[in-house]
């Protein structure tokens, strides 16, 4: 698949560069257990919000294309935190089971299921390490959650892209439109 994120690093530090403006920290290191777990459940809302919009029809392809943008740009802020360039050539990319679950939930859009399981393959991808962070010093490697974050950036890139969506364009406008939002906007505490 065409990587229109790919190198993901110059986005990563935009997209820190506006958080940062914005009053939002991001961890640094695998020790930070409790702010890398909040960040991974975050993630999980963007994608449990790209649910809505896909139970809504007619499916608004603009609206959906924002949320998945509010998912990469949230897994990439937390890749820039930890120093880890989310999407480096060496990522070992997505389970192929995972993508042909992905391409079997576009397949029919007549309802919402086949996105739905999509979206639910996503969100799984995202919280797969957060079990590790509850074992006393169990902080998975830097090197592990890498590979997470990446294939559920992946799994969200190939996701748009069955659809149609320009996932470059909605992550741009997003972080355009974030770094316009003030400090701590919303009132949320990270």
């Amino acid at each position: 698949m065409d990587n229109p994120l790919r190198p993901s690093r110059p986005i990563q530090v935009r997209i820190r560069a506006v958080n940062a403006a914005n009053g939002w920290t991001a961890p640094s290191e695998t020790g930070e257990w409790r702010e890398i777990v909040a960040r991974l459940a975050l993630a999980n809302t963007e994608v449990a919000e790209a649910i809505e919009v896909v139970r809504r029809r007619p499916l608004d392809h603009g609206h959906l294309a924002e949320e998945l943008a509010d998912v990469i740009i949230r897994l990439f802020d937390l890749g820039e935190g930890l120093g880890i360039e989310v999407l480096a050539e060496a990522a070992q990319g997505v389970n192929p089971a995972e993508a042909e679950l992905i391409a079997v939930g576009v397949s029919d859009q007549t309802d919402a299921t086949g996105l739905v399981v999509a979206l639910g393959i996503i969100g799984a991808r995202i919280a797969r390490p957060i079990p590790a962070f509850t074992v006393p010093g169990g902080a998975p490697e830097v090197s592990a959650l890498s590979h997470d974050i990446g294939a559920a950036c992946l799994l969200t890139m190939e996701l748009a892209g069955h659809l149609g969506l320009n996932i470059l364009d909605a992550v741009e406008a997003k972080i355009a439109r974030n770094a316009t939002r003030g400090y701590h906007h919303g009132g949320k505490a990270i």
